[in-house]
C-alpha cells in the first residue's frame, strides 16, 4: 500500500469536498502544513471551488525543476 501524499488528499477533496482526521494524520508534517496553506488560499480566494484547488504540491515543483 502507497503512503497517503499531499496529492492523494487534494484529490480526495476535489472528489468529495472532505477529508477525514484519519487521512490528515497519515500526511506527512510538510505534506500537512502545505495542505493546510493551500486550502486557507484556496477558501479566501478560489470561493471554494474544488477545481481550482492545485493538482500538485508546489515544494514538489521546486525540486523537480532544480
Amino acid at each position: 500500500m502507497s503512503k497517503y501524499q499531499y496529492e492523494d488528499a487534494v484529490k480526495q477533496l476535489q472528489e468529495t469536498g472532505s477529508i477525514s482526521l484519519d487521512d490528515f494524520k497519515n500526511l506527512s508534517h510538510d505534506d500537512l502544513a502545505e495542505l493546510f496553506e493551500e486550502i486557507k488560499v484556496w477558501c479566501l480566494y478560489a470561493n471554494g471551488k474544488t477545481e481550482k484547488l492545485p493538482k500538485e504540491s508546489k515544494k514538489k515543483k521546486k525540486k523537480k525543476k532544480e
